[in-house]
């Protein structure tokens, strides 16, 4: 059976037993939870000083299109400089669970809905009659990993990877690309 036709999880994470709370606190998912929607609410409204203080100096993002950066100043930059990736864009967080690793390491694994509402100039695109019928559209779906430490009591977002893209072929016509964003990186 390809990949493709399942969803490949973290082995484990959807056992039932790591969701007790002698593993990790109700708050402590309660203030991860916030934070992994606060990352792409973030991103959106390019709140780069709230992004900031979710992450680690030393955050890692993994992406299958946009590569991997290995430092907070590094992604916001890059974020700063993508409007293409994030104008007219709304990233959904679905179906994340948290479970705890050790004492101050957490794991989530949550779904990406990535919706495009409106035509954005920096992809090129135009208003026409054409392209409005097509919005608002679902243009990629993926699995996330987020790596989340707790230093002084609070949580904080240290590595994320984005894989097992789905990415709408009018949005990125490239297949080799789009099948390149599908595979699950080899660790």
């Amino acid at each position: 059976m390809p990949f493709h036709d399942i969803t490949e999880l973290p082995a484990g994470c959807c056992d039932p037993k790591t969701a007790l709370e002698v593993e990790l606190s109700v708050s402590d998912r309660v203030q991860i939870t916030e934070l992994l929607h606060r990352v792409y609410l973030c991103e959106d409204s390019r709140d780069y000083e709230a992004l900031k203080q979710i992450l680690v100096d030393d955050y890692i993002n993994e992406h299958p299109l946009f590569g991997r950066h290995e430092s907070a100043s590094s992604f916001i930059e890059w974020l700063k400089n993508t409007p293409a990736g994030f104008d007219g864009i709304r990233h959904n967080c679905l179906n994340s669970i948290t479970r705890g690793v050790s004492q101050d390491v957490a794991e989530s694994v949550s779904y990406i809905m990535v919706l495009q509402l409106f035509p954005a100039k920096s992809r090129n695109e135009s208003p026409s009659e054409e392209l409005d019928s097509l919005l608002p559209r679902t243009i990629a779906h993926g699995v996330v990993v987020d790596r989340w430490i707790r230093k002084e009591n609070r949580w904080y977002l240290q590595h994320r990877v984005y894989q097992q893209m789905s990415i709408n072929g009018a949005f990125l016509p490239d297949s080799a690309m789009r099948e390149e964003a599908a595979t699950i990186p080899k660790n």
